[in-house]
Parts: structure tokens; C-alpha cells; sequence
């Protein structure tokens, strides 16, 4: 228990390099400006449309910052250890490998759950007021949030495990694959995991939003997969491929980056 405790401090440690912090900072804040902008320009001119709390969180928070974080911190698990030539000392270490990578792991989960839940708290603060937190939608947020992002993390721990370069494949698969499959007619938005995450969380359309953005934020929201076959594909997920992570790190040899090439 106390290596494990060790290796969890280590690896939040290694997450708070500068440039995860930074990355981070910005997603926090990103959500947040926005509101307080559309807050005041209501405020002060009566002419905004109300793009309210959730369109916001559904495209910023779930569409955007939960993947984007997942990636860099999911990625990393491996990588930055092959980037920093530190790989080697880290499979020499008197603990089985597999408690070395779920460390990791949970480590990333952790830090990509508390940077998108805090987005989400200044989000819903500065949209409601101080009553915010107490909002149902925001409560709702809150608790599916971490589900995506250990959903997402073992993604892209997975492919952390085998590529050279998953950073690139995971950016890849953020900005493409979960940028279109959730738009796609029928069942083939099945294939996407965002599909299943916003089908736990719809965010439903203010009333005075305009007729565009409303047909957006429908589309968005996978209405016809009910919740429970929603948490047990997120949860199949996380099963499938941090059990498949941890089997390729316990069994694969790793060199550091430039002894490999």
C-alpha cells in the first residue's frame, strides 16, 4: 500500500508539468470568459440571445475540454517517460508494472476530472450566481464528468501503451473522429464515445436561443439511448482498455526515444 501511494504521488507529481498546468488553466477558464462575457452583454444591452449554461458546458466543457485534457494526460502515461529517457528507471522499480501504469492512471484521471468539474463549477457560477451549484443540470454535470473522463483517459492510456507518438493520434481523434461521428444519422454515432456521455448528460436549449442553435444542441444530445446502456458502454470501455493497457505494459519492452529510433 505504501509503494502504491508512493507511485500515486509521483505520478501527480509528474502531472503538474508546465505544460499540462497551462493547458489546464486555459480549459478552466475558457468556459468560464464566455459566460461572463454573455452575462454581462445581457446585462448591459438586453440583446444577446441567452446561450445559458447549457450550451456552454455541452460544447465547451463536454465537446472540448474533457477530450483535449484526456489526451494530454492520457498520452503522457507512457510517453513523457520515453521522451525523458526516464522509462527505463521507471520498469526497475520493485513493484509489479501494472501497479506502475494504473498509478498513472488514475493520477490522469484525477487531474482531468478536477480541472473539467472546477470548469464547471465557475461556469455555472458565473451563469446562476451563487444558487448555481444547486442547479439540477449542474449536479447532473458533476457526476458524469468523471465517468467521461475515466472513459476518455483509458482511451488514450491505451494507445499511450503501443504508439510512439499517441499524442498525435489522440489530437487526431479529438479534433476528427469525435468532432463528426456524434453528428452522424443513425447508428453510427454509436461508435463515438461522446455519444455516450452526452446521452447521460443532454443539455437542453434555452427558450429564447435561436432556431440554429437550438437544432445544434439537439443534435448533439443522443436522446434515443437510454441512460443505463449509456454508463454500461462507458463502463465496458474503461474495463476493455485499461485492462488491455495494462496487459501491453506488463508484457511489452520499452527503450527510451532515442534509443529506439
Amino acid at each position: 500500500m505504501n509503494k502504491d501511494l508512493l507511485l500515486l504521488k509521483l505520478a501527480l507529481r509528474d502531472a503538474r508539468r508546465p505544460g499540462a498546468v497551462l493547458a489546464s488553466l486555459l480549459l478552466v477558464g475558457l468556459p468560464a470568459l464566455l459566460g461572463l462575457i454573455h452575462v454581462q452583454m445581457r446585462r448591459f444591452t438586453h440583446t444577446a440571445p441567452e446561450v445559458g449554461y447549457d450550451l456552454l458546458a455541452g460544447l465547451l466543457v463536454f465537446g472540448f475540454s474533457l477530450v483535449i485534457l484526456a489526451v494530454v494526460h492520457g498520452t503522457s502515461i507512457v510517453s513523457q517517460e520515453m521522451e525523458q529517457k526516464t522509462i527505463v528507471f521507471l520498469l526497475t522499480r520493485p513493484v509489479p508494472r501494472y501497479r506502475v501504469l494504473l498509478a498513472r492512471f488514475l493520477a490522469a484521471a484525477f487531474v482531468v476530472t478536477c480541472t473539467v468539474c472546477l470548469s464547471t463549477v465557475l461556469l455555472a457560477l458565473l451563469v446562476f450566481g451563487p444558487d448555481g451549484l444547486s442547479r439540477p443540470q449542474v449536479q447532473r454535470d458533476l457526476t458524469v464528468l468523471p465517468l467521461g473522463a475515466l472513459a476518455y483517459t483509458s482511451l488514450f492510456a491505451l494507445l499511450s501503451t503501443f504508439l510512439q507518438r499517441p499524442l498525435i493520434y489522440g489530437l487526431g481523434f479529438a479534433f476528427g473522429w469525435e468532432s463528426w461521428v456524434p453528428f452522424m444519422p443513425g447508428s453510427f454515432r454509436h461508435l463515438s464515445v461522446m455519444t455516450y456521455v452526452r446521452a447521460l448528460a443532454a443539455h437542453q436549449p434555452p427558450e429564447d436561443l435561436p432556431n440554429r442553435m437550438t437544432a445544434l444542441l439537439n443534435l448533439l444530445n443522443p436522446t434515443q439511448i437510454a441512460p443505463g446502456a449509456a454508463r454500461l458502454v462507458l463502463f465496458a470501455i474503461i474495463g476493455v482498455c485499461l485492462g488491455l493497457a495494462l496487459w501491453i505494459f506488463s508484457h511489452r519492452e520499452y527503450v527510451p526515444a532515442d534509443a529506439a529510433e
